[in-house]
């Protein structure tokens, strides 16, 4: 018997005052995101590997680095409403001015994965 991940990842790079906005607008009021207080060994390797897109897993990174995690429910902003399962979100500084996002969203066998959205 074997398990059964569903994964998505996503990571760009925007300038960094957009990026900014960009995670500004997912945040619920109030919300920060932290620092990698407690950041993995290099040859770290989730399940869902940023390492398939050529990508520094984002928990290895601790300088400008930052994350939170987000779950549909509370979630109000406009982009929040659209969130179907929780992800976790990394901001990542580094180069001065630019800076990427990594969004990595996982369901694990044991939970219920959302309802399929309906066709075209």
């Amino acid at each position: 018997m074997g398990e059964r991940h569903d994964t998505g990842l996503l990571s760009f790079v925007l300038p960094s005052k957009e990026a900014e906005a960009y995670t500004g607008r997912l945040l619920p009021e109030g919300t920060r995101m932290i620092g990698n207080l407690r950041p993995k060994q290099k040859d770290y390797r989730p399940a869902a590997a940023f390492s398939h897109l050529g990508l520094a897993e984002p928990e290895t990174l601790v300088e400008g680095l930052r994350r939170a995690s987000l779950c549909p429910d509370g979630l109000d902003s406009p982009e929040g409403v659209h969130l179907r399962r929780c992800v976790d979100l990394f901001a990542h500084g580094f180069r001065p001015g630019t800076t990427r996002i990594y969004v990595r969203s996982t369901i694990e066998p044991t939970v219920t994965p959302p309802p399929a959205s309906p066709g075209p």
